[in-house]
């Protein structure tokens, strides 16, 4: 097998990673709800009815299990730069073309969820939750190239200091994902898995969910 055949292979390895957590994800979601639908009569039904500790016991590991995958790339152009975070060839070409791939992990941490976070007024119900968030941000360090202007291609490069990329560039990518509505996307998913979650459990007519400031 060739270095490109590997480098191939390694990177539909990781997509085939990626794939398989966000069925697995998928198939954690899938299971809270029918064991919360299944057991909506029975809450709706009991004596004293849902009370607002069942609420949020329930909805605690529900920001975990919706968190939005975002995979993303970015493309810097840099001019007259005679050192890049300790790329070899950066002096000798000075104006170059830099490409790398990275994926986040955005979601709201439900874990600390108590009853003081619910509020139940006959049938509509408040669940104040944190702010949607970047939870997980990594950088590919194999995926890091430079443009050769020679071969019209990108080829792989190696940075001495990658924590330093990663530091500088990692906010870059952050705001980017707050800009593009990916934040945003997160917590309207919660919404609505919270909305059909609560409604299943009391037979609740309104539902409203409250994000902290960030």
């Amino acid at each position: 097998m060739t270095e490109q055949q590997r480098k191939q292979h390694a990177r539909k390895s990781k997509k085939q990673i990626r794939r398989q957590r966000q069925l697995t994800i998928a198939g954690v979601v899938a299971a809270i709800f029918l064991i919360i639908f299944g057991m909506g009569a029975l809450w709706g039904h009991s004596l004293g009815g849902v009370k607002t500790e069942d609420i949020a016991k329930t909805l605690q590991g529900m920001g975990q299990a919706v968190q939005v995958a975002y995979d993303y790339n970015n493309v810097l152009r840099m001019e007259d730069r005679n050192k890049f975070y300790g790329w070899s060839e950066a002096e000798k070409q000075k104006n170059f073309t830099i490409m790398y791939q990275g994926t986040m992990q955005i979601g709201s941490d439900t874990s600390g969820l108590t009853k003081d976070d619910i509020t139940i007024e006959k049938k509509t119900v408040t669940v104040k939750v944190p702010a949607a968030k970047i939870l997980i941000n990594e950088i590919n360090q194999s995926s890091i190239s430079v443009y050769d202007r020679d071969d019209k291609k990108f080829r792989e490069i190696h940075l001495e200091d990658f924590n330093g990329f990663c530091n500088d560039q990692k906010p870059v990518d952050e705001q980017t994902a707050f800009d593009s509505g990916k934040v945003a996307e997160a917590q309207e998913r919660l919404t609505n898995v919270i909305t059909l979650t609560v409604k299943a459990m009391g037979k609740f007519e309104t539902v409203k969910v409250e994000f902290e400031k960030a």
